[in-house]
């Protein structure tokens, strides 16, 4: 025999899901950078270290995200990666992995490379993005973390997204 879950049951779990649904997805806020046509979310918690037409700073107590903006570069896939390489080897950046190409389908419009290592007991990733339709706008970005933080890592880096 099978048994039937009443509308009172159902409209309750409903609301409890809807309600956590809504706590995990307002834990993060957006920050829109006109002068670089980008958008990008981060914990609510995110204390703003630095915010000017050069570059992004802001930490919580497990994530720190760095931002660099460059026009003019026009750089091709292949200078995105040295690039990108570079920045983290001569940032101290140890046990690169392998480069993990961006195309616009994974991120939001955007195209570019992630190389992911460890920098002084934290996990770090390393990523430079660029719009297609404004090819002269490249986004150099730097996050560390403390273990356990990867999920919310991902969800700040796949959030980036042309404005």
């Amino acid at each position: 025999m099978k048994k039937h879950i009443k509308l009172p049951v159902l409209l309750l779990l409903s609301v409890l899901f809807f309600t956590c649904a809504t706590n995990v997805f307002g834990q993060m806020k957006t920050f829109t950078w006109e002068a670089y046509k980008t958008k990008f979310k981060v914990p609510t918690d995110f204390t703003i270290d630095e915010s000017t037409g050069d570059k992004w700073l802001g930490h919580n107590s497990d994530i720190t995200l760095s931002i660099y903006p460059r026009k003019g570069e026009n750089l091709t896939n292949r200078e995105l990666r040295n690039a990108v390489r570079t920045w983290a080897v001569d940032n101290g950046v140890t046990n690169l992995g392998e480069p993990v190409e961006l195309d616009d389908t994974k991120l939001n419009g955007y195209t570019g490379v992630l190389y992911e290592g460890d920098k002084d007991g934290f996990a770090v990733g390393t990523m430079i993005i660029v719009d297609p339709d404004y090819p002269d706008i490249t986004i150099y970005i730097w996050i560390s973390y403390r273990e356990g933080q990867a999920d919310t890592v991902i969800d700040m880096m796949m959030s980036f997204t042309p404005n």
